[in-house]
This record gives C-alpha cells, sequence and structure tokens, in this order.
C-alpha cells in the first residue's frame, strides 16, 4: 500500500467505521489512487469514494459525522460531504451513459464493485482500495498500464465511448497529461466516434478542453484530436496548427493561463466565427472577452502597419486591445508564430520613452465630477474616454494636464 493510500484512510476512518458497522463496503477510487503509485503530490483535497450503500443510506451515515453535506448530485447517487478540511463524495456503485442523442446520461445503480470500476473511463482510473481492509483491487490492469505508459479502456472502446463520448477528449488528456500511448483500438473507435461528442453539454466539452489547456504541455492531447477529427467538431472550424506551433505556444504561455493558449487557436479568424465558436462552447462572458480581445490584438498585428513602420500610436492602440502587459502581448505574438519583427522592435522602442502598462487617464472619475462639478452619469464616462483617445494619439498625459484639458474643453 502506498504512503498516501495510508494516510488517506486515517483521515476517512470516521466515515469508514460507520459504514463498516453497518455491513456497507467503502472504496476509495478515481485519481488519487492512480496518482499515489507515481507518486504525484494530491493536487486537490476532493476524494473520490464508492460503495454498495444507497444514496439514502450514504446520506444517513455521513450527516452526524460530517461538518456539511451536499445534495447536489443525490439524484446521480453522489452525497458530497466536508470533515475539517477533507472533502469527499461518495457514490453509490453505478453505471452511467448516454442513451440515443440525449445530452443527459442515465445512471443505473449496482451493488458490485468491478461493475462500477468498470464503467470508468480508463484503466488507470478503475483500481480501487478498501478502505476498512487495505485491500486492493485491479480488475483491468490499470496499475500495469500506468507503468508501461499504455491507455486503454475498461470494457471496449466502443462501449466506453458510446456510454460517454467526452471519454474520447479525456482520452486526449490523459494522453498528454500522463504520457500514455492509446491503444489503436481507442484512436480508430475515437475516429468512428467523433460525431457523438455533439450530444455532450457544451459545459463538459469547454471544461475537459481547459483542463487540457491546463496541462504543463498538452501538444500531444492535440495531436490525438487532431488524429481522431475532433477539433472540427469541437471548435466549428478547421485546426491549422502543427505540434511546432503548438509547442511554442505552450512553452511561451503558462498553463495556468489557458485561456491565453486557447486565443492562439482562433487566430486569423473573423470576429463573427469567434463569437460563434466561443458561444457554442458556452465560454463566459469574462472568458470571451478575453479571447476576443486577444484575437483582434493578433489580428491587427498581422495585418501591419498603415504605412510602412509603425507609429507610437498604432502600438498603443494594438496593446490596448488585449488588455494584457507588455511582456504576455510579446509572447503571444511569438506563441501566434507572426513574422513582425519590425513591430516587436518598435514596441521595445516606445516601452524606452513611456509606460505601456495602461492608457486609462490618471484622473478618476470621482476626482473628474470633484472638478467639474458634475452629478454620475453618462458625460462622466465620455470625458474619461476622451482623454484616454488623446492618450492614445498623442502618448502620456500628466494628471494636472489632464486637469487643464478638461477645464478647458468641458469647464465652460
Amino acid at each position: 500500500m502506498t504512503e498516501i493510500i495510508d494516510y488517506l484512510r486515517n483521515l476517512i476512518s470516521p466515515v469508514t467505521e460507520r459504514f463498516v458497522n453497518e455491513q456497507h463496503t467503502l472504496f476509495l477510487v478515481g485519481g488519487v489512487v492512480r496518482d499515489s503509485f507515481i507518486n504525484q503530490k494530491i493536487k486537490s483535497p476532493d476524494l473520490d469514494l464508492t460503495t454498495n450503500a444507497t444514496p439514502d443510506q450514504i446520506r444517513a451515515l455521513v450527516e452526524p459525522v460530517a461538518d456539511a453535506v451536499w445534495l447536489q448530485g443525490e439524484r446521480l447517487g453522489t452525497i458530497g460531504l466536508r470533515i475539517g478540511e477533507i472533502r469527499m463524495e461518495i457514490t453509490t456503485h453505478r453505471s452511467e451513459s448516454y442513451i440515443t442523442s440525449s445530452r443527459k446520461p442515465s445512471v443505473t445503480f449496482s451493488l458490485n464493485l468491478e461493475d462500477d470500476l468498470s464503467r470508468r473511463d480508463f484503466t488507470v482510473n478503475a483500481m480501487a482500495f478498501e478502505l476498512d481492509t487495505g485491500n486492493f483491487f485491479d480488475p483491468f490492469n490499470g496499475r500495469s498500464d500506468l507503468e508501461n505508459k499504455i491507455l486503454r479502456t475498461p470494457l471496449s472502446p466502443s462501449e466506453s465511448f458510446n456510454d460517454d463520448p467526452l471519454r474520447i477528449l479525456r482520452a486526449a488528456r490523459f494522453s498528454a497529461g500522463y504520457e500514455l500511448k492509446p491503444v489503436q483500438e481507442i484512436v480508430d473507435t475515437a475516429k468512428d466516434l467523433a460525431e457523438r461528442i455533439l450530444i455532450v453539454s457544451a459545459e463538459r466539452i469547454r471544461e475537459e478542453v481547459l483542463k487540457l489547456l491546463a496541462l504543463e504541455n498538452p501538444t500531444k492531447g492535440f495531436e490525438f484530436l487532431e488524429k481522431v477529427d475532433l477539433l472540427p467538431k469541437i471548435l466549428s472550424f478547421e485546426f491549422n496548427l502543427d505540434n511546432q506551433n503548438l509547442n511554442k505556444i505552450f512553452s511561451l504561455l503558462p498553463p495556468d493561463d489557458p485561456i491565453s493558449r486557447f486565443s492562439i487557436f482562433f487566430k486569423g479568424l473573423s470576429k463573427t466565427k469567434v463569437k460563434e465558436s466561443l458561444h457554442r462552447l458556452r465560454m463566459s462572458r469574462e472568458e470571451r472577452r478575453l479571447i476576443e480581445n486577444i484575437v483582434d490584438f493578433l489580428n491587427f498585428v498581422s495585418n501591419g502597419p498603415k504605412s510602412e513602420q509603425w507609429t507610437d500610436e498604432e502600438i498603443r492602440r494594438s496593446l490596448d486591445l488585449n488588455q494584457l502587459n507588455v511582456e504576455e502581448s510579446i509572447n503571444l505574438i511569438v506563441a501566434s508564430d507572426l513574422n513582425v519583427k519590425n513591430f516587436l522592435g518598435s514596441v521595445e522602442n516606445l516601452k524606452a520613452t513611456e509606460n505601456l502598462l495602461s492608457f486609462e487617464p490618471s484622473l478618476t472619475a470621482q476626482e473628474l465630477m470633484v472638478l467639474l462639478n458634475l452629478e454620475p452619469g453618462p458625460l462622466v464616462g465620455e470625458i474619461l474616454r476622451w482623454l484616454k483617445e488623446i492618450h492614445l494619439r498623442d502618448g502620456p498625459i500628466s494628471v494636472d494636464e489632464e486637469r487643464n484639458m478638461v477645464m478647458e474643453q468641458w469647464g465652460k
């Protein structure tokens, strides 16, 4: 038994005792079991457990010892709870699958651990530790696959991907995140069933794409997705970045900023196409704003200056489009493989003479209202936009200059 599992058994023992006393089984499953064998640090305190107890029985057993209980997943057999800093979800043994074109999976409960493990996405996730005895269950040889860097499904890929087509996308993340090589049957089946991803909710697809992009280097995952022709179905346009481009993107843009990484995929697309794709993925309003701004910036730069050289005003306006700092903007350009050396040189020259962090006025709305004896209203925003426009056009303005210009233009 791994030290991590031994440690977790002690933490969960108050819950385990209650299940054992009522003659119910309780197993630790999922990512923590997988990661314990490769000595990965547990990134999240959330734990997944499975049992032969029904949701009603789980709830009755945990409520007396839990600091908090949540029931959002009760209909699907899951009860969530927190004891101290430890959060866990306990789920009745189950299998779930999509039927026909429904976007909601159907759930069937089971009394058998192996049935539960057989319906999990990959063998490396189909391992379990029984919490009271410490016995290890690995009916589909997930530990061996983990050691040999192989990605397989417990049942046939056809059954697995038909049960939940999102697993095709998860295969990309696991191949990249754990350097697992999908067996050929997974590749062939994923390609045959790629169209089935469209029955999965856009929210689940979006979450999985961002998880993939948050890996240190997701290149192998995108290589898999391209091989099985899944990307055009997710993004609603053809994907045309090769591995060399991808490696450059992921080396220059950090994994803690998956949105910036994702924005590169939309380079060169029209505003309409970008909006359509982001809406289709149900990206949040803030995510859409960030990506659209970055794409506007990249398209602005790729179109080149109006004359032979970039003017200071063009540089300021381009940097203002994406609302990132100069270094991040430069990394975006290099990662996008844009041939704009003269732009980068112009940025460096301007950076040496003025602050390019922000082009917003130094005067605040409150100061402006006091200066002109104004009430809050549209005029305040109009004046602030006017000051910003002067900054973008002519360069930095001191706060005293702003006051003088405002009084001269608006004081009357």
